[in-house]
This record gives structure tokens, sequence and C-alpha cells, in this order.
């Protein structure tokens, strides 16, 4: 009932152009970003501090945080639910993508809408960014429509928007690569800097001509900032009694497995739309070798991390089914879901790690710990195999053949849980090839790059 209301009272203060009014209110929906991740309605002072509003807070997965750590950055930050709400008065963003904003052109139908949407914005954020005190706005990515008028607005009004790109787990020669690039060359970017976690993300902008290189920087990633502390500082010592099993959750249906539609007759890598048959029977075989484990060990823990966003749609209904025809929910009280757990605590406090097509492989393996690559061999034996990330690096980890396999390795390596030096160095080489960085310290470079972005646009 208040977001209905509220959804109206916006909507006739947005009609009227009440810019000053609609300031007010958005100050209240925009909170400060403490260190210890909590959000504070009362700000500090911005005095001597470089101000931050951060786009789209719930996207940073723990940046926010660092930076707030910094005692000269002041860190403001908006949910996108908000942008969206006042975008979504301006014009129908259902209606339209990234794409088609950075492509309409005078005569297209959309064009006045977001023209008078461009107007609205900049006279409405001149009056917010004046009461916040904002030097520059963040944002992760170039994909989200409710961040385009914002970032847009703000680079016009003097304000540089300051893109802390996060994907970063690219490999040049592969098709994700290929694709990123061209997907790159399809928008145009609203911002004055990039921050990018390695040189391959960096080199994939530059390629397609979306941003010139003096106008990137390669940082790494201020998430790994603490992890990497506690490592070099020998804190890994595990803090949780009982022997524990992480799964690192992956859906059946990620485009790794392939995905469906048809190819333009021009792209090189058409397998790509090839689904694989046998992802439902691989994903069964995960999880029932999980719930088979769970039920036969019950000195053992077993825990699934899921993202919030991976449990919905259909893979996360056919994980259900598959615990539901075991009848597995009445049975064991040493299995566990924990969407909201900490990636690197559960790292830290686990014996055992298993991980696909993600990041927390690697950051898993400079841990010393063993990590299972679950790529049994009806996978390894198709051409969707070609976009695994780790392939070039099996040898590091731990590779499981089939369920029985995964079975064994899971329990073997319960009372082997350690690398020998020379894994643990080679995988560090990996690591520090995606992020940058092995000590910790990218926090110190995001603060200078971001402290010289605003320098120099108050200079110009």
């Amino acid at each position: 009932m208040v977001k209905i209301i509220l959804k109206k009272v916006l909507y006739y203060i947005v009609k009227n152009r009440y810019y000053y009014i609609l300031a007010i209110i958005y100050r209240f929906l925009i909170t400060e970003r403490l260190p210890n991740g909590k959000n504070n309605i009362i700000y500090s002072s911005a005095n001597d501090c470089t101000t931050i509003l951060a786009l789209d807070s719930g996207k940073y997965r723990g940046d926010l945080e660092v930076l707030s750590s910094d005692p000269s950055l002041r860190v403001l930050c908006i949910s996108n639910k908000w942008q969206g709400a006042l975008i979504g008065l301006l014009y129908n963003k259902d209606e339209i993508n990234t794409i088609k904003y950075s492509e309409a052109l005078p005569n297209d139908d959309i064009y006045s809408e977001i023209k008078s949407a461009e107007d609205f914005m900049d006279e409405f954020l001149s009056i917010l960014f004046s009461i916040l005190k904002v030097d520059c706005v963040t944002s992760v990515s170039y994909r989200y429509i409710e961040d385009i008028n914002w970032t847009l607005a703000s680079e016009k009004n003097g304000i540089p928007h300051i893109m802390l790109y996060r994907e970063c787990l690219l490999q040049k020669g592969t098709r994700i690569y290929d694709d990123v690039v061209k997907r790159h060359r399809l928008v145009n970017f609203h911002g004055s800097h990039i921050i990018v976690h390695n040189e391959t993300c960096k080199d994939s902008f530059i390629e397609s001509s979306f941003i010139d290189k003096e106008k990137i920087s390669v940082v790494g990633a201020l998430r790994m900032d603490k992890y990497l502390s506690r490592l070099r500082n020998s804190q890994n010592n595990r803090n949780h009694k009982r022997k524990r099993f992480i799964l690192f959750y992956f859906p059946y249906d990620m485009s790794l497995f392939g995905k469906s539609g048809t190819p333009p007759d021009d792209y090189k890598f058409k397998y790509a739309f090839s689904i694989w048959p046998e992802r439902k029977k691989y994903f069964r075989d995960i999880h029932s070798s999980i719930v088979e484990l769970a039920i036969e060990n019950p000195d053992i823990d077993f825990v699934i991390k899921p993202k919030r966003i991976m449990m919905t749609g259909p893979s996360w209904e056919y994980y259900k089914q598959i615990l539901s025809d075991i009848d597995f929910d009445n049975k064991v009280n040493n299995y566990f879901i924990e969407p909201n757990a900490d990636v690197h605590n559960l790292i830290l406090n686990s014996d055992v790690i298993c991980s696909l097509q993600s990041s927390t492989a690697i950051e898993a393996a400079i841990s010393g710990k063993p990590v299972i690559l679950p790529v049994f061999d009806n996978y390894r034996s198709t051409e969707n195999y070609q976009d695994f990330s780790w392939k070039k690096y099996l040898e590091l980890f731990d590779i499981a053949s089939d369920k029985q396999n995964f079975k064994d390795l899971i329990l073997k390596l319960m009372n082997c849980n350690s690398v020998n030096d020379d894994v643990l160095n080679k995988r560090k080489k990996v690591f520090h090839n995606f992020f940058n960085d092995l000590e910790g310290v990218s926090l110190n470079g995001y603060v200078d790059v971001i402290k010289n972005v605003v320098k120099d646009s108050k200079c110009q």
C-alpha cells in the first residue's frame, strides 16, 4: 500500500516538474554505506572527502564497504528499484534496453521520450547533487537501462561517471571474449573512466573502441583485499569444527552447456547454440551425489551456496525436484543451502570446495585447499567444453570424471585437504592473471584513480 501511494506521489511530482521536492525525497532514499555493510540515512561530513554516489547499490558484492573503509571517501548509494521507479515515470523502460537506447535516432518513436527524460534528469540531478555534494557517480556495468539517464545527466552536470566493471573471467581467443567485445561495440559509454580487474578486460574495451586506453585502469578487485590479507597473515585456520564440503551452485541451463536460438550466419561459434542433451542428467548426478554422501556421512557437513538470483527459474525448480524425489528433507541435518553466506568465509572454513564456471574456483584455489572441478567425461567430450574457463589449468585442480569418481574424490580429499607448494604457486599466478593482485592492496589503486578523475573533471 505504501509503495502504491509513493508511486502516485512520485508520478504527480514528476508530471509537474517539481524538481526540488523530488530532490528532497531522493535525499532520503539515498543512504551512506558504512564499512560494516550497514546503511545510514544520516550522512557523515563531506568536508575533506570525495563523495561517491554508487548507482544500483545491490550489485557491488562488498566493494562499497571496502571503499567506505577509506577515510578520504564518503560512499552514498541508491538501489536499482528507486532509480528505476523514477526512470519508469519518464518512459517505458521495459520496452527499451541499453542497445536500443544507444541506437535511437531523431525519427524513432522512442527518441522524443528519451530526450525528454534526459532534460528532466539534467535538471533534477543538478539540484540533487548540490544537496548531496556528490563528486562522482559509479556503476558496475553499462548493461542496465536504469543507470543510463543517471550517468548521462551526471556527466552533463560535470559530475564524472566511473564504471567499476566487475566481469573478469575473460580469456582471449574464446567465444566469450569475442561475444563481450561485440557487445561493447553496441553501446555508447556515458562516462569518464573505467576501472577493471585485469589486462584482458582492459583489452576488450580498447579493442571494441568503447573507450580510449588513457581512460581505463587495471586495479584488481576490491572484494579480494580482505581475503588476500587473511591469507597473507596465515588466517587460513578453520574455526568450523566439523568437516565441511562446499559446492558453489551453478544452474544446468547456463550458456556453458549451450543456448537456444539460431546463430547469425557469420557467427563462428555456432556450437554454442547446440544445447548439450545430457545437461540435466549431469546436474542430477552432481546433486544426487552430494545428497547421497550427506546421508552416508553424518559427520560431514555439506553446503550448497547459490547466488540469490539463481534461486528462481527452471534449474532451481529441477534442483528442488531432485531433493523431493529422494525424499531428502527429513533424512539428515548436515545439508545446508546458504545463499547469503560470505564466499570467503565458506572457503576458509571448508575442507573441500567444488566449483565450475566461476571465479570461486581460483579464489578457493589460492587457499591451498583441494578444489574439485566436476568436468565429467561426458561433458568434456562436447564442443561446449571449449567455453570452460579453467580447461587450460586442469592440472591445478582435482577433476571428477563421473558421478562415482566425484563421490570418491570428495571423501578422499576430506582426509588430504592441502596441496603442495608447486601447485599453490601456479594457482597464485592464475589468480594474479585475473585479479591483478596478491597482496590485498587494490583499494589504494581505486582511491587514486577516483580522486584523479574527480580532480581532472574539476579542472575542465
